[in-house]
This record gives structure tokens, sequence and C-alpha cells, in this order.
């Protein structure tokens, strides 16, 4: 049957990673949210996300406005095998519910042109009630990172089932070779992968480059390269044609994004397009070990929550100069240049350029020739569609 991936009010709460894109593209574990839904139903997903974003996300919805006998699913639930059951059981107005909040709805009829409005339904005919052991709920940005290595071995064992693994040539230095999966044309020599804590997974065409350490759980993504001497801790996923180097451990990087050079990530993710100079540092870790505050885009303020190791969330093209160093529990929007002397604040705005001692916003035709520039390098269009969603979130103040 169809089925339909709606962004619901977590949205909001996954600023700024949701800034640029719907809920179904946050990638962790091995694949985005969207490609994991493809693959455990069996055919593709049609994205309903914010207006600005519908053009670039959800062009499906051109070919096909009305729907019979459709299901609509909340993007910030994660699929397994336990829940595909439940939702091949569903029959019309039959509801999956996770602490109070919607999972998935059957409906017999769906309309683009009605109005989306799931919580104002009060009646199912029967409801069924998931537990905190039965699902993944990405809520808020570090939910990401939080859980990255349950979702990243799930991952593993769901695209490997039933599959060989091509051979990896070279002198390296296996450890735990059955839970190491390669795709095929890994370059990789003099290096160490060690599966003993976790999985290791790595796509096609990625080049890992000698003196390189790798310890699991793991995810390397297509055609991304690691440079000599990097070392990956778990839980850490490298987005697709990404440059990596120096010191990583529990992060997620999104796709076309830059650490090439050493410094220090951890609890971390990063957007797509971002560039972090050399010597950049990111601390994960407050001085007196307490729980972190972080700032909350609708409060416009900072709030405590209950997470200790925290580095930094970036979105996407945001750049850090060299020797960058970034306090526990950073929050930098779209598109901002980091630079100067003494630590950034923790909340660096869209657009800001420069540091503390500079509050300057960068125009608007700069950032479209930055990101023409960046893109161009890896032969990739900056499309009319990347620059009307850039162009709205630089003229709405309360998206920054």
């Amino acid at each position: 049957m169809d089925f339909i991936l709606y962004d619901g009010i977590e949205w909001k709460n996954l600023f700024p990673i949701t800034f640029t894109r719907p809920v179904s593209e946050i990638r962790l574990g091995i694949l985005t949210i969207r490609e994991r839904w493809e693959k455990y139903m069996g055919g593709k997903a049609v994205v309903l996300t914010q207006p600005y974003l519908s053009k670039k996300y959800s062009f499906e919805i051109e070919k096909k406005n009305v729907f019979k006998d459709i299901l609509l699913i909340n993007s910030s639930f994660l699929p397994n095998e336990e829940l595909i059951q439940i939702l091949l059981k569903l029959k019309e107005n039959e509801v999956i519910v996770f602490n109070k909040k919607i999972v998935a709805v059957r409906k017999s009829y769906f309309s683009f042109s009605d109005p989306f409005c799931l919580k104002n339904e009060k009646k199912y005919k029967k409801i069924y009630q998931l537990k905190q052991n039965q699902i993944v709920y990405i809520q808020y940005p570090w939910d990401i990172f939080i859980n990255n290595e349950i979702v990243l071995k799930q991952d593993f064992s769901f695209l490997t089932k039933g599959k060989d693994s091509f051979p990896l040539l070279g002198k390296n230095h296996i450890l735990l070779k059955k839970r190491i999966f390669l795709e095929e044309k890994i370059v990789a020599d003099n290096i160490v992968l060690n599966a003993k804590l976790g999985p290791i997974y790595l796509e096609k065409g990625v080049q890992i480059m000698e003196g390189s350490m790798i310890r699991g759980p793991v995810a390397i993504c297509k055609k991304a390269t690691l440079n000599m001497g990097t070392k990956v801790y778990g839980a850490t996923t490298i987005g697709p044609f990404c440059k990596i180097g120096g010191e990583i451990k529990n992060s997620v990087i999104f796709s076309y994004s830059n650490k090439a050079h050493d410094g220090f990530l951890g609890n971390t993710i990063l957007g797509e397009w971002c560039n972090l100079g050399a010597g950049t540092n990111i601390s994960n870790l407050r001085n007196d070990y307490s729980k972190v505050t972080v700032w909350n885009y609708k409060k416009n303020n900072f709030y405590p929550i209950e997470v200790q190791f925290f580095g930094m969330i970036m979105g996407d093209h945001s750049k850090s100069a060299i020797n960058t160093q970034f306090n526990t529990a950073t929050m930098v929007g779209v598109n901002a240049n980091v630079f100067g002397y003494g630590f950034p604040p923790r909340y660096i705005p869209s657009f800001s350029l420069g540091g503390i001692q500079d509050k300057k916003v960068i125009p608007f035709k700069k950032v479209c020739e930055t990101a023409e520039i960046m893109m161009k390098r890896r032969n990739v269009h900056f499309s009319f569609l990347d620059k009307e969603i850039l162009e709205y979130l630089y003229h709405h103040p309360s998206m920054k």
C-alpha cells in the first residue's frame, strides 16, 4: 500500500538540522529515515513536509494528490521488524501510539487538499500501544547521536542478512571479521578494523588511507574518504562523500561535509556541506561533569536537559576557521561562518559571520556564491530549489 512520511510537531524541536530538510531526511545508523522506511516497506515513500521545503522534497505529491488505503507515518519514529508486522495488520482507522503520540494510522482516503491534522482524530477502531523498547523516537537533535548505536546495529543486521561481504584487499589488521561488511570497490591498506564492540559497515567506493583505525559500531557511507591516521570510535556514522580526519567519537556527519584535519569531534551532529577548519576541536563534556544546557529556538534561550556528553549540533553549510574551539553543547545554525579569537558563543545564529567580537550577518548574495562554489567542487549543482530554501530561512528571523 502507499505510505506517507509526514513531519509532526517534532520538526521544530529538531532545529537547526530540520531548517533545510524534512525529518525523514535525517541520517543515523547507516540510512536516512526515509531510506530505512522504504527498504522495510518495499516501496517509495511520499514525503509531507513544510511548504517551503515541499518543492524539493515532496515532488511526488504533484503526481498523485489523492490516496486510497494509505498509511500515514510520523517520520520521527524509526521502523523495525516488529513495528512493520504491526503496521501490516492495521485496518482502516486503526492507529499505533507511543507515549500518547501517533506513530502511524491507516486511512481509507487521504487528500493533500484537505487540512492535515491527525491530532484532531478522537476515535479509532483499534489502538496499538508501543512500549519503550519497541521503538526509536527522534524528538530532539541529540537523540540522533544518543540512539546511533542502537540504530546502526539494527541497520547492520537488516542490510547484511543473507548477503556476503566483499573481501578487503591489502595488508590490514582485522578483528572479528564476521561483524564487518564491505560493499564493492573499497580502497584500504594498512588500517585497523575492530568490530569487537560493534559492527562496521563500509559502503561502495569508500577510501580509507593508511594508519586509520576504526572501532565499531561504525558506518562509513558511499565514497567517503578517511585521511591518513584517522581515528573513529563508535557509535559513529560518516555520510556519503564526506572527507574525514582526526579523532571522532559517537557522532553523525551528513553527506558532503568535511572534517579533514586533526581535531576532536564527539557527540556531535554535522549537517550537509559543513567544513571544519584544521585544528577545530569540540568539547563534549563540561569540566564539572554536570548535565548541559542547550539552546531552545522556540524559547529563544538555553534550558537544561538530561544529557552529560554533548558536543555540537551544526546546521547545513556552516563552517569554522582553523583552530576554532567550540564549547560543550554548542548550537550552530545554517550557513554560519565561525572565526575570530576566544571561544565562540554556545548559540550561533544562522548566516552569522565571525565570533564573539563580530555580530555580523553574511549578505545573501555571498551565501549563494559560497554554496555554489563548494558544491561545484563536488560536481553538485546549487539548484534554484536550494537557493529558495536558504532565501526563505534568511528572511525569516524566527528560523535562525
